[in-house]
């Protein structure tokens, strides 16, 4: 297996590559007994899947492009003629707002394991482009059930995964814009990753109490890496601190000349981007 590597090909720093491996460990634990869940016909897959581990068999990357596919649905299946169930729904007369029923939301459930399966590949093989993909394909599926007409337990029992979900696509595009020597767009990234899944959590304190019996919420957990990311790399890589970071900490101090400073900066630089 290829080492993850940020800017112009260079690997990633020990420590950070270190805590990735932690992140996204290898995916077999996750298919100890999912067999009959997926059907005995993806064995092969599962069979490839024990092969490939964090430390790093070559072979495992060439099962993975054997029996796994790295575009559209990682099964290679194409639902109703379209690339993903996602697709079909989003693109069917009903739109979001459909009446979901039980075995569609199953069926919708079991592609997005797929590609979490299959995001975790990916973070560990360095291609940090296919993880944020898989990661807003199933933020997409999020959205989709958020929106859709089923009974708020349907909403959450897929709901409450979203800070997961949107801790890997962060994590993702910032390592990416990394490799593309982007640092205040990675830097920029992380903190609106983190600042959003705070407010998620707020938002449903409750039912994440209720869920894990009071104890430490997702949320909490995934702002965590988040913070431990950000830490490593702005030791081993200079990871700057974003305009917005910036922005909100002179909000909070009530310091009007460096709000004002700090707009009008936000105001050129998009205005440069998007000349």
């Amino acid at each position: 297996m290829d080492e993850m590597k940020t800017q112009e090909g260079q690997e990633l720093p020990p420590r950070v590559q270190t805590f990735m491996q932690r992140l996204y460990r290898d995916p077999r634990y996750l298919l100890i007994g999912k067999v009959d869940r997926f059907g005995r016909e993806l064995i092969a897959f599962i069979e490839g899947c024990t092969i490939l581990s964090a430390t790093g068999e070559v072979r495992g990357q060439a099962l993975m492009n054997n029996e796994y596919c790295l575009t559209g649905r990682p099964d290679g299946q194409r639902p109703y003629g379209r690339e993903s169930l996602l697709d079909y729904h989003l693109s069917s007369p009903r739109g979001e707002e459909a009446a979901l029923d039980e075995e569609e939301l199953t069926a919708l459930r079991d592609e997005s394991w797929q590609y979490y399966v299959r995001r975790n590949f990916a973070f560990l093989l360095g291609n940090f482009a296919q993880a944020r993909d898989d990661a807003e394909h199933n933020l997409g599926i999020w959205n989709l059930i958020e929106q859709s007409k089923v009974s708020d337990a349907a909403k959450w029992n897929y709901g409450k995964w979203w800070p997961w979900i949107e801790r890997d696509r962060a994590v993702a595009q910032a390592l990416w814009n990394l490799q593309e020597g982007e640092t205040e767009h990675a830097a920029t990234e992380l903190y609106r990753a983190e600042r959003s899944i705070d407010q998620f959590g707020e938002r449903h304190a409750e039912q994440y109490a209720q869920e894990e019996g009071g104890g430490e919420s997702l949320c909490a957990q995934m702002r965590q890496h988040i913070g431990t990311l950000v830490e490593l790399l702005r030791e081993e890589q200079q990871l700057p601190i974003s305009l917005e970071e910036k922005l909100d900490e002179a909000s909070a101090r009530g310091d009007v000349e460096e709000v004002e400073r700090l707009r009008a900066e936000m105001i050129r630089r998009a205005v440069a981007e998007d000349g």
